[in-house]
């Protein structure tokens, strides 16, 4: 078993990828959301990593990790670490901008995906809630970077209604506090790629595992973006965390650990104990 929390590095392709790698067993990678970084999920890993291997990445600009940030450099990276790591498949959870992430690797390299958890999906191109104006308008936040400074921006997306923390909980506090002041805005003043385009026909055929999941005090586009692909992919479970907000996983770190460990138990450790297979 690794350490738990100590970082490793993986240095490819002009970047600098901090991750850390703990536990044994099935794999299961954690893709952390904006702003955020892999100190999200300190607390649900440490129940999952007793039972299965638990990878967290920095993605790149955010945390520890350098290089061009962008989505699909994201996905990119998260396979290479599990080349380096010789694992074969994994499950995905991808949190709110991270579940775009996890969505484009089960569509563009379904071979390497076991099942997927999406939490706080953001609205999709094609998908109810999709309309409007955006929840975080990328554009007006690098304009306000350039024109004001990180200091500024920060303070502006503390008081965002997905970054509010529904529980009166200090640890929960101190740990949103210190990832916010980690964010240095990389992602905004980089020239990147739009995000991957994730195609409502093809998740309409996703033959994999899927858990939905939100705070049932999510915004109601996100909550509307998971109702709509708990209709659409074959076979998808959903769940909403009771007094939990856009970050569930910080507002209720056991029932979310929990409603979690509930799903890959089931799933993750079919697909390892499936003759044939190893991870």
């Amino acid at each position: 078993m690794s350490h738990p929390g100590v970082l490793q590095y993986l240095d490819d392709d002009g970047a600098r990828i901090a991750f850390r790698d703990e536990g044994a067993g099935p794999a299961l990678v954690l893709v952390h959301g904006w702003l955020l970084d892999s100190t999200q999920w300190d607390g649900p890993a440490a129940a999952w990593r007793q039972h299965f291997r638990v990878l967290r990445t920095d993605r790149r600009g955010f945390g520890a990790s350098s290089g061009t940030p962008g989505l699909a450099r994201d996905a990119a990276d998260i396979v290479r670490l599990l080349d380096r790591l010789g694992i074969r498949r994994a499950g995905i959870l991808g949190m709110s901008q991270g579940a775009r992430i996890a969505l484009h690797l089960a569509d563009s390299r379904p071979e390497r995906v076991t099942c997927l958890v999406l939490d706080g999906t953001p609205p999709l191109a094609g998908l109810p809630g999709n309309a409007g104006r955006p929840e975080t308008p990328l554009s007006e936040y690098r304009e306000r970077l350039a024109r004001l400074g990180i200091d500024a921006l920060r303070a502006e997306l503390e008081a965002h209604p997905l970054m509010q923390l529904r529980a009166a909980d200090p640890a929960a506090r101190r740990a949103l506090d210190a990832m916010l002041a980690r964010y240095s805005g990389a992602d905004l003043e980089a020239a990147t790629d739009p995000p991957p385009h994730v195609d409502a026909e093809r998740l309409a055929r996703l033959d994999l595992p899927v858990l939905l999941l939100n705070g049932a005090l999510d915004s109601s586009r996100r909550l509307a973006a998971g109702d709509a692909l708990a209709r659409l992919v074959p076979g998808a479970e959903r769940c909403l965390i009771p007094q939990a907000g856009h970050l569930a996983c910080l507002d209720s770190r056991e029932t979310y650990g929990a409603v979690v460990l509930e799903f890959l138990t089931r799933h993750l450790n079919q697909w390892a104990a499936t003759p044939g297979e190893t991870p």
